[in-house]
């Protein structure tokens, strides 16, 4: 099942705009041992779709273009480990960190490995706001399923749905409010430092 969510997301990256450089390199990659491990928010994601668009009918949280990334992710859910970069000790509640987590499914430690990038799937729920934070790999995220404002130093707010893609140069300053949200959404990371934790800036 994750082999199905990499070809899917894999397909989906050749056709979209600035996300050309990934896609050769989702390929052939090897498959390293990781122990699942579930979250609050697994739950979230499987009730993400109605019935409808779980039979292939796009509906108004996804668009026709993500809608088989986002089924072949609910899918593979048992198979994935998911993980949260934050704590309580990072200023989070509790109720903040049970609508919040990610999933790496191409890094250096997996679940497939590459040196060369990191592709992440992350999942807010709505309402949420992720503080102002950056980090040294250049990133793009991919909209899957929901919307979200992003707010990107220089740049004015701009709301993403699915489809959209937000790109971030190295150490660019960002933060997302979930409006209306919940937010699912890929991250496509190149650059150093691919495995550290992104510097937070003032909460909120």
């Amino acid at each position: 099942m994750p082999a199905r969510l990499l070809q899917e997301l894999t397909q989906l990256a050749a056709r979209t705009e600035g996300l050309e450089w990934f896609a050769p390199r989702m390929q052939d990659l090897p498959l390293l041992d990781a122990e699942p491990r579930q979250l609050p928010v697994c739950t979230r994601i499987s009730k993400l779709l109605p019935a409808a668009a779980l039979a292939s009918r796009p509906g108004p949280c996804v668009s026709a273009g993500t809608l088989p990334v986002v089924k072949a992710l609910i899918a593979a859910l048992p198979r994935l480990k998911w993980q949260q970069t934050y704590t309580k000790a990072d200023g989070f509640s509790r109720n903040w960190l049970d609508n919040y987590g990610w999933v790496n499914l191409i890094s250096p430690e997996g679940l497939y490995h590459s040196n060369e990038m990191r592709l992440s799937i992350g999942y807010w729920g709505a309402g949420q706001h992720y503080t102002e934070h950056s980090h040294a790999p250049e990133e793009t995220y991919l909209i899957l399923a929901g919307q979200a404002r992003f707010h990107s130093q220089g740049r004015p707010p701009r709301d993403a749905i699915p489809g959209d893609t937000i790109h971030h140069a190295p150490h660019q300053k960002h933060a997302i409010d979930m409006v209306p949200g919940p937010l699912l959404a890929a991250a496509f990371w190149r650059g150093e430092d691919l495995l550290r934790k992104s510097d937070l800036g003032a909460r909120k």
